[in-house]
């Protein structure tokens, strides 16, 4: 059985009782309606994982007793998805797909042909963190996708010269993704271009950085589903899909 999920930073140990207040409580108590003797699922977000009762409901908090405690290994293999920034809801679908497949790291991408642009406040960052976040307890995740600081195109040649496998898609490549050898262990690194593409000199860095271009197949996808899609075709050739383990 499933129960729903609520995110703490709460230390969680066998037969401690949680208070769950702030945001995640008044979701809890007065938009999922939690009620006395119901069970739940908290998470750290990094892994940990506890199924508990409801054992006390305030107005807008609950306590919660747990019951057992479970902890999700970290993948041996990782997956970053640079995503550039894309205009109305483009990438907010974006960050519910990547979140849902499995994507461990987001980094917001300030690309030459992005339309979006995100100002000197974190106001950006702070909505694709909150997207993730409920994202990642919808697909009940135990480990929440981590949001970078936006990145200049200098800045994500460097990420992608550190990673032990880096694309970056694009129609005009000959190489199919789906041919690729993906590590058993490490770093991949993803880049999603905006609406306009990527540019010729942006393609050009980042292939100096020792990227590989590819492409999808013969569809050209949008922003939005082209990252999550990749994702699964890397992911599957992985152990990333197995039934994670825990102790």
């Amino acid at each position: 059985m499933t129960y729903p999920v609520f995110i703490t930073s709460a230390n969680l140990q066998p037969a401690q009782t949680v208070v769950l207040d702030g945001d995640e409580g008044h979701h809890a108590v007065t938009v999922r309606r939690i009620r006395l003797g119901e069970k739940i699922e908290l998470t750290d977000g990094h892994g940990r994982r506890a199924i508990c009762e409801v054992v006390a409901v305030g107005k807008k908090s609950l306590d919660a007793k747990i019951e057992s405690v479970h902890t999700e290994a970290k993948p041996d293999v990782t997956f970053t998805v640079v995503q550039a920034l894309a205009k109305g809801d483009r990438s907010d679908l974006a960050l519910e797909i990547l979140t849902e497949v499995g994507v461990d790291e987001i980094v917001p991408w300030a690309a030459a042909h992005s339309i979006a642009k995100w100002d000197a406040t974190d106001k950006g960052l702070l909505k694709w963190q909150r997207i993730v976040r409920e994202a990642s307890k919808q697909a009940r995740r135990a480990w929440i996708p981590r949001i970078s600081a936006l990145h200049a195109t200098g800045e994500v040649a460097q990420l992608l010269a550190e990673a032990d496998l880096a694309l970056v898609l694009h129609e005009s490549a000959l190489d199919s993704i789906s041919a690729l050898k993906v590590p058993v262990s490490g770093s991949v690194a993803v880049v999603v271009g905006p609406e306009g593409g990527i540019s010729p000199e942006e393609l050009t860095t980042f292939a100096a950085a020792g990227a590989q271009i590819v492409r999808m197949g013969a569809p050209v996808m949008r922003t939005s589903t082209a990252g999550g899609v990749a994702l699964g075709v890397l992911m599957s050739a992985t152990k990333r899909w197995e039934i994670p383990t825990s102790q």
